[in-house]
């Protein structure tokens, strides 16, 4: 009998599903509802733990993402990366200040220095004078504003291991809905790192 039971444990243990979310993240889904607000705090634990976060996504490819290298109580460190043009993809690092336990803000940081270049035809490294130039030309056309941005849950997908959220820009305080952006929240290390970049 007592070998029996064993049997039984052990192939109840290669049949239950693993958990998909980390316990950080399990508790941040079970305190928010789909369709609300979520504070910023619980914000930073999904930039922690999440792989990706993958922006407009179209069949596993982003318009850009954002990779979460530190996070604390007052900000966030991330890379961006993003298809420049047909010929060009851009990864750089910013900085992102917390605000009212609500937002996470733009500082004014001068992050064109950071910026790395890749040629999308064969995934080469590009340097010298092509990458200055590009450097140029991004740094010539890039924004002076200061935008803020919060987020609203819009569901998750235990299987896929991905939440969803609705990014909302606040520029000067007031926000245009036009501006809203889909933000896939990839978890799986696999999975985010299969993720490209569209143009």
């Amino acid at each position: 009998m007592r070998r029996l039971l064993a049997c039984l444990v052990v192939g109840l243990i290669g049949i239950s599903p693993a958990l998909a979310f980390d316990a950080g993240t399990e508790d941040v889904l079970d305190r928010m509802k789909v369709g609300k607000l979520v504070p910023i705090t619980e914000i930073a634990t999904l930039m922690r733990n999440a792989e990706r976060w993958c922006y407009i996504e179209q069949e596993g490819s982003c318009s850009w993402s954002d990779i979460y290298l530190e996070v604390t109580d007052e900000g966030a460190t991330y890379e961006i990366g993003n298809a420049w043009d047909a010929d060009y993809d851009v990864i750089f690092t910013d900085h992102g200040t917390f605000e009212e336990n609500r937002y996470i803000c733009e500082t004014g940081y001068d992050w064109v220095p950071t910026l790395r270049a890749i040629n999308r035809a064969d995934g080469t490294a590009v340097n010298g004078r092509p990458l200055w130039s590009l450097k140029t030309e991004i740094g010539e056309g890039r924004s002076e504003g200061i935008d803020c941005y919060d987020y609203i849950l819009k569901g998750s997908d235990t299987a896929a291991e991905t939440i969803t959220l609705l990014q909302r820009q606040f520029t000067d305080g007031v926000t245009d809905p036009t501006n809203d952006v889909t933000v896939t929240l990839h978890f799986n290390a696999d999975t985010a790192a299969a993720l490209t970049w569209y143009y």
